[in-house]
């Protein structure tokens, strides 16, 4: 591709000045997947309104980490970074976070402490917050111990989601798909998805489709190739440009990668 060494300058740069672990891809369009990947795993810093599961609240005040849990609810309403609360992992281009794909849900550690001073992340739990954020929602789901049996996969997130807030994910159910999913467990969700499937998921005789972005057979974020591709496609078509005015090309090229 004409523009192939423009576009891995402006994501080494923006790699490095934020600390994003990536790999070098032999192709680009892969390259651009693995960045938007992290883009929307990132939870950019806004004002939201916070909703708390009714089965939530009541573990709040007696979990060891209460104040750390109150310290994530308070960041998401005023607007402040919540990145420190996730996985190292995040800040990692080819780490593919199935969950996130596959439902939209985000897990939180919850200490307020960090290691190190200078350290970006806070310090690793054991206990996980589990979390959907939207632009203007937060919606907390529960705590749950990351070695809990088939926790990645475990449709109680989904259930106590579907208990507060089921109109919200109305707009997924799926009614021709009744008596398709019925026979998988916690369990088979979990292989599936590690085997790179996207599936629907009954939940009380409810059945969803695409709860998040869905994801590629390669584990990449489906909305992040097809955000890779729209990039590819701006590029192709504007090759002319390209040559008679680098600059300006570039500059597109960002505001169209949000840099």
């Amino acid at each position: 591709m004409f523009a192939e060494k423009t576009i891995n300058d402006l994501l080494d740069q923006y790699f490095i000045h934020f600390g994003i672990k990536n790999q070098k891809q032999d192709r680009v369009d892969l390259r651009l997947t693995r960045y938007f990947n992290f883009r929307l795993k990132y939870i950019l810093a806004k004002k939201r309104q916070v909703l708390v599961s009714k089965e939530l609240a009541p573990k709040i005040t007696c979990s060891p980490y209460n104040e750390g849990i109150i310290e994530i609810l308070y960041r998401a309403a005023v607007g402040y970074d919540l990145n420190p609360f996730q996985s190292k992992e995040s800040f990692n281009s080819d780490y593919h976070d199935l969950l996130f794909n596959d439902w939209g849900i985000h897990h939180l550690h919850l200490s307020k402490d960090k290691k190190n001073p200078k350290d970006f992340f806070n310090s690793r739990t054991g206990s996980l917050l589990f979390v959907r954020f939207t632009d203007s929602i937060a919606y907390f789901i529960d705590v749950k111990h990351h070695k809990d049996p088939n926790v990645w996969s475990d449709r109680d997130l989904l259930r106590i989601f579907q208990r507060n807030w089921e109109s919200s994910i109305a707009d997924r159910q799926s009614r021709s798909a009744v008596g398709w999913f019925e026979e998988l467990s916690d369990e088979d969700l979990g292989v599936l998805r590690k085997m790179g499937y996207t599936t629907g998921v009954e939940v009380d005789g409810e059945f969803y489709m695409l709860l998040g972005h869905g994801q590629a057979s390669t584990g990449d974020n489906m909305m992040a190739g097809r955000m890779a591709d729209k990039v590819i496609c701006w590029i192709g078509e504007n090759e002319n440009l390209f040559r008679l005015d680098h600059q300006r090309f570039v500059t597109i090229l960002m505001d169209r990668l949000s840099m």
